[in-house]
């Protein structure tokens, strides 16, 4: 189920490789299908089945990610208050947020300026692309319309700015619940609801909003919340019989969340008919609960039987999930920039032509996810440890 921590070892739910890999998985293939319009279906037996609803509403996986991110960041605070083991400190989280994201995102920001947006004279003057380049570098790109929606600079790393945006205000966020849970994240949750509702009624186009940070806040608030419910159910499960019952009820738990999952994921897959701003509004409509269903697929999973954990907790599931944020940081670019102008215009009607688009698009994503996992990411998270301690020993 999990791996108990000793001290302030970091608490690890294996079921939660499997939810990362997944949904960076389903967002890459929605990207990918957007250039190739590859049939969504397959035939097993004489029967199809066809599951173009899941792909086209496949960007709701990134809702996933950061009520993902939101559990992920809360769970040592909330093993912390429960059981006493160590939370980490301040200096310590952003140490952690620094190492994790910053050298693969500037990676992706100097590169496709060097390779993409220059060489392609996609700025109208110098003072834009500085412009767009410092935006970035401040993970304020968001907030303008410029370096938002029309940069050259990677669309897909907005996500990243929405998380650092909330990093921000996550120490905050820590000590306010610690002191007062259920008012901070009833908070929380009402300036998320306050933020879609007061502009979904006021503002004709919602382009700009629909995935600003606080619009996001009650999804991160739920994967807090999420935090705090499987630790306290962590603890009762060791008493006599307890693990058994969260054992027996997670099984019919999961099933339901993901029927609601699929039922989200196809009423999102019609929004669209009545234009962009429809789609917006029904994206704004389905965040809290897409987000609940999340949380109650998370707890349900960690306590399933370890026999059906498998499929989300294994060596694929687990390599998959190291490289995953290099994998949504380069997937889309590489698709876009190098691999679609080797095709024909006829790629959209060629079946053959979209099946080795595809997998050209996820054997090369892959390879370089790979490449800036292990050749940048991770050597560069040592260093910065070393450059620390070397420090620390200067210092004492």
């Amino acid at each position: 189920m999990t791996q108990p921590p000793r001290n302030n070892e970091r608490l690890t739910i294996g079921v939660l490789y499997g939810f990362r890999a997944l949904m960076v998985f389903f967002v890459c293939n929605y990207h990918f299908w957007q250039q190739s319009w590859i049939a969504q279906q397959i035939t097993i037996f004489g029967t199809t089945f066809y599951f173009d609803f899941f792909t086209r509403s496949g960007y709701l996986f990134v809702d996933g990610m950061l009520f993902l991110s939101g559990f992920l960041l809360y769970l040592p605070y909330a093993q912390a208050t429960e059981t006493g083991v160590p939370a980490p400190d301040l200096k310590t989280f952003y140490r952690k947020r620094f190492r994790r994201i910053v050298p693969s995102y500037l990676a992706s920001v100097f590169l496709t300026l060097v390779l993409v947006a220059l060489p392609g004279q996609m700025y109208m003057t110098v003072g834009d692309g500085m412009f767009d380049v410092f935006t970035h570098l401040t993970f304020t790109f968001t907030f303008f319309k410029s370096t938002y929606l029309y940069t050259p600079l990677n669309g897909v790393l907005w996500t990243i700015g929405i998380e650092v945006q909330f990093y921000l205000i996550f120490p905050l966020l820590v000590k306010a619940i610690r002191k007062k849970p259920v008012l901070t994240l009833s908070v929380t949750v009402a300036i998320g609801f306050l933020f879609r509702i007061i502009l979904g009624f006021t503002v004709d186009d919602l382009g700009m909003f629909v995935n600003q940070m606080p619009s996001f806040l009650d999804v991160y608030a739920l994967g807090i919340l999420g935090a705090i419910l499987y630790i306290r159910l962590r603890q009762w499960s060791a008493q006599p019989k307890a693990n058994t019952i969260l054992s027996v009820l997670s099984v019919p738990v999961f099933v339901i969340a993901v029927l609601m999952l699929l039922q989200l994921l196809r009423y999102q897959s019609t929004a669209s008919l009545d234009g962009i701003d429809s789609l917006h509004l029904s994206q704004w409509v389905v965040r809290f609960p897409l987000a609940l269903t999340m949380m109650l697929l998370t707890l349900s999973a960690a306590f399933l039987p370890k026999v059906l954990q498998k499929p989300l907790d294994n060596r694929l599931m687990r390599f998959l999930a190291t490289i995953s944020m290099n994998l949504y940081i380069w997937h889309q670019v590489l698709c876009v920039q190098l691999i679609k102008p080797l095709f024909p215009d006829t790629l959209h009607t060629d079946t053959l032509l979209q099946t080795a688009f595809t997998l050209l698009c996820y054997s090369l994503s892959i390879l370089v996810s790979m490449a800036f996992t292990y050749g940048l990411e991770q050597p560069a998270a040592v260093f910065i440890q070393k450059l620390r301690e070397q420090k620390r020993r200067k210092l004492s």
